[in-house]
């Protein structure tokens, strides 16, 4: 995949590329709405990583990592030909973040659920893994 764009181009490019508030986590948001479930927050500052949400009282952080940017081994996609070096770094550099997000979340007593962006497609296999995560955790305020 050759990159057609400028330097300048792909700059004001990644730039618009959003973090916060993505298809895939809005598609979460709603299942999770929809679901009539209660007490969890999007975005917590305060909590370690960054959740996209979190269960605050129940302790559980839910991340949905895209594909490409966290290097999903299923997807395995390309990465671009021009500054191939760069964007190996970067998506080494996420996955050995969420992993140490991941370890400090379950240090400080927190439940991690990671969702890659393509397995959205199965929202009764994610609505599952969440009602399990809040049936264990029913005891602890949820």
């Amino acid at each position: 995949m050759t990159d057609n764009l400028s330097t300048k181009d792909r700059k004001r490019t990644m730039r618009a590329v959003k973090s916060k508030r993505t298809k895939p986590e809005n598609r979460l948001a709603t299942m999770l709405a929809r679901m009539g479930l209660k007490g969890w927050r999007r975005n917590v500052d305060l909590i370690v990583g960054k959740p996209d949400v979190a269960f605050v009282n129940a302790h559980i952080a839910i991340f949905v990592d895209g594909c490409f940017w966290h290097g999903c081994p299923y997807c395995s996609r390309k990465l671009p030909e021009t500054n191939r070096e760069y964007w190996q770094r970067k998506i080494e550099r996420n996955i050995a973040l969420a992993k140490s997000y991941n370890r400090q979340l379950r240090h400080n007593g927190w439940s991690v659920i990671r969702i890659w962006e393509h397995e959205m497609a199965d929202q009764k296999r994610i609505k599952s893994r969440i009602l399990r995560a809040l049936h264990v955790r029913e005891g602890l305020g949820e």
